[in-house]
């Protein structure tokens, strides 16, 4: 009995060293390093700064709201991208809807700002959390897969925006799994070895399983406070005529 007893308490003491929910999710955001904390902040302090102080003008507005609100979406997007609600061993994660920040901005600006906005934040991520094989898959897996959410604003001139945002949300996710489906099949063949699995479908499987609850994630949100925002932030920039 006493044994019992102390094998108990032995896997209570286990349980409880084992860190819970909340200290894994948060993880990535309490380690970063001081510097990248520091930059994502003067980020979102800069772009909060130059959006406010721009409302008054009339010659520069649409310019520096421009870059304003980009320097927010991207601080925004990465301080999400460090909260994992599901971290999957070999890379790619679950986030409380890290892409829709950037995905905004492309629905009021249009694609091409969305999609350079989008490949600026990929290098930011490499710089934060780099992982490198060769060029071409940095390439594929930063710059590349992440300027893709800049496809959502193809969708920006939908006339109801409950249907227009969700819409340019599904489309730019699937480019953005398409994106990393090729990375995978291309330089990361060898994690199907052992499986069963073809190399491309090993990687369609494998991608599918964090984007597809990170795109419903982003579509959720987007129905319940993508209007408003959309409307807000257009009456703001004055953005009716970007490309």
């Amino acid at each position: 009995m006493f044994t019992w007893i102390s094998a108990a308490l032995a896997e209570s003491d286990q349980q409880a060293a084992q860190p819970g929910w909340f200290a894994t999710a948060f993880k990535k955001l309490m380690n970063a390093p001081g510097w990248a904390l520091a930059l994502l902040a003067a980020l979102l302090v800069c772009g909060l700064v130059v959006f406010f102080l721009a409302r008054g003008t009339k010659k520069t507005v649409w310019t520096t709201k421009m870059l304003s609100l980009g320097a927010i979406s991207m601080a925004l997007s990465s301080v999400l991208s460090m909260i994992r609600l599901m971290k999957m061993p070999q890379g790619g994660s679950v986030t409380p809807a890290s892409m829709l920040p950037l995905m905004l901005f492309a629905y009021i600006y249009g694609a091409g700002p969305g999609i350079t906005l989008g490949a600026i934040y990929g290098l930011l991520q490499y710089i934060l959390d780099p992982f490198f094989v060769s060029l071409p898959q940095m390439m594929l897996d930063y710059p590349i897969a992440f300027a893709m959410m800049g496809l959502a604003g193809l969708a920006r001139n939908w006339q109801n925006t409950t249907i227009g945002l969700p819409l340019g949300i599904l489309l730019a996710s699937c480019a953005r799994f398409i994106a990393a489906l090729l990375s995978g099949v291309a330089f990361f063949a060898s994690y199907a070895e052992g499986t069963g699995l073809s190399p491309l479908m090993y990687s369609a499987s494998y991608n599918g399983s964090y984007m597809l609850p990170e795109t419903v994630i982003c579509i959720v949100l987007s129905l319940l406070a993508g209007p408003v925002l959309v409307r807000e932030l257009r009456k703001q920039s004055h953005t009716h005529g970007a490309i």
